[in-house]
């Protein structure tokens, strides 16, 4: 289980620095930094119409004002939200280890040094695609030469959109004239992209690609929608954008990586404990007639049957593997193999071991894992608080389901219907205590909106 303090104390303190307040209600305060974690700071720059922005922040209200409320209740301590909480905590973590602090290994320093000095900025791009005729083939050196021609003819005056039009091989030339319109980080292949962003205002030039050669032109700059992030949120979209310079094959390096980190903790598998397993399992299989989800694979996993691995100088039983899948979100399993068992098992020892390192590293310190976590936390505190709000529902009297018999059972046994009756008036109540909880949000019940922001 993940103590509290990893689970919620860092998001609490985790500000953008200088910020204002957006919502106050009662002693508690969400700031800038909260509401741009539930809808973007460039998007909500973007939005004019008052009547959306209101929906918007209603739509943050009602997860955070839930969120809190199940706090205050102490909700996360329940076995079930704290399962969820961990399991998603966990397997955010690995997440994080390998997109994050692996692939941080895989991206060439020059990639992120491009990517952050120019995210910030779009250009209007304009291009004449050079390749060989549909059927035809065409040496690269011939190709390069009539790109090159006219790139020197639209220096020295000649129009770009003249030679798009009658040599461009894109086809939507004849109806863009070769525009491609505002361009940002991360919209085309790297070559074009590096070609592109490292052009000056006007500037003509040649670049190579998969698709052939293009005559490329800067027509325009202005400031990108990345302009606008914070600090943390712009170097998180770099390092996103600069991922695509990574050369090599992702699954043959991060198989490798896998391969290390099962030798490095030392992990050997008893291959007879793991065939003896999966007998048990086939067995119980023949007596269920061969329907697999009649099998409890977890109970027989967790039976008494000996060591299946070495881990870090461990010795772990079948027992342990359940329990992990147990507080996994994937808890649903079978094994008719020594390779699916043996698989599988592997795959719950490399999370672990990514998870431990991530912890090691204090990769959820992160704002990457902060900005992935807190949305998933947010969201199991609310459905924990609804949850709450529908349970705590006191059931229909006898008064009252006499009542409704009375007004909408006409000709029926009262003793036949009694139960469905029951049953359809606590769902009025339930679906009638969330209501109220939403109510009271969009009717802005001690609710106080900082309108300067609201309006800015």
């Amino acid at each position: 289980m993940v103590k509290n303090s990893l689970l919620f104390l860092f998001f609490f303190v985790f500000l953008f620095g200088s910020q204002d307040w957006v919502v106050k209600l009662d002693n508690h305060v969400w700031y800038e930094s909260d509401f741009y974690r539930f809808f973007p700071e460039s998007d909500w720059k973007k939005v004019s119409d008052n009547n959306k922005k209101t929906k918007i922040v209603t739509g943050f209200l009602k997860q955070n004002i839930a969120a809190q409320k199940a706090l205050g209740l102490g909700l996360q301590h329940s076995q079930d939200v704290n399962l969820k909480l961990s399991a998603r905590y966990k397997m955010l973590m690995v997440n994080e280890y390998y997109m994050r602090h692996f692939l941080s290994s895989l991206i060439p320093p020059s990639a992120l040094y491009f990517c952050g000095q120019n995210l910030k900025k779009d250009v209007f791009a304009k291009h004449v695609l050079i390749k060989p005729l549909e059927g035809q083939t065409e040496d690269e050196a011939s190709l390069l030469k009539k790109a090159t021609t006219i790139k020197d003819s639209i220096l020295s005056g000649g129009s770009f959109e003249f030679f798009a039009t009658q040599y461009s091989q894109d086809p939507s030339a004849q109806k863009n004239s070769g525009s491609l319109g505002w361009i940002s980080i991360g919209q085309t292949v790297t070559d074009f992209q590096d070609a592109l962003f490292g052009l000056c205002l006007g500037c003509v030039d040649v670049v190579k690609t998969d698709f052939g050669f293009h005559v490329v032109q800067v027509d325009s700059i202005r400031e990108s929608k990345y302009s606008l992030l914070s600090q943390e949120e712009y170097d998180d979209y770099v390092f996103r954008f600069a991922s695509s310079y990574i050369t090599a094959s992702l699954k043959d390096v991060a198989a490798e990586h896998d391969s290390m980190l099962i030798s490095t903790a030392g992990v050997v598998f008893d291959s007879l404990a793991l065939i003896g397993v999966v007998d048990k399992i086939v067995a119980e299989l023949k007596l269920k007639n061969g329907n697999r989800k009649d099998v409890d694979v977890i109970k027989i996993l967790k039976e008494d049957l000996g060591v299946v691995v070495k881990y870090n100088s461990n010795f772990l039983s079948s027992g342990w593997f359940a329990n992990k899948i147990e507080n996994s979100l994937h808890r649903s399993v079978f094994y008719a193999s020594f390779e699916e068992i043996k698989k599988d098992f592997e795959t719950i020892l490399l999370r672990d071991i990514a998870y431990k390192k991530g912890v090691e590293l204090g990769l959820d310190s992160r704002f990457s894992f902060v900005s992935q976590f807190n949305p998933v936390r947010l969201g199991v505190l609310e459905k924990a608080y609804l949850s709450f709000l529908v349970s705590s529902v006191e059931k229909p009297t006898d008064k009252e389901i006499k009542d409704y018999f009375s007004l909408n059972e006409k000709g029926q046994d009262l003793n036949v219907a009694y139960k469905s009756i029951e049953t359809i008036l606590l769902q009025q109540k339930q679906e009638a205590a969330k209501n109220l909880f939403f109510s009271s949000i969009e009717n802005r019940e001690n609710i106080i909106i900082n309108k300067e922001w609201f309006n800015e």
